[in-house]
């Protein structure tokens, strides 16, 4: 459980570096922040289906 919101945050931190490193004019960054973007949105991604399902 608690691995799953380490990769989740983890994830989410990566995906709002690679969103603030794409404002950047410089081709490299954007690249560079594009990749970040798509990795955190990944382990996000993948961390979401492990999360235990809320219980009524």
């Amino acid at each position: 459980m608690k691995k799953v919101r380490i990769l989740f945050f983890a994830g989410l931190l990566l995906f709002l570096l690679g969103i603030y490193l794409s404002t950047f004019s410089l081709t490299y960054w954007v690249i560079i922040g594009t990749l970040l973007g798509i990795i955190g949105g990944f382990l996000m991604g993948g961390s979401t289906y492990f999360l235990p399902k809320p219980k009524k």
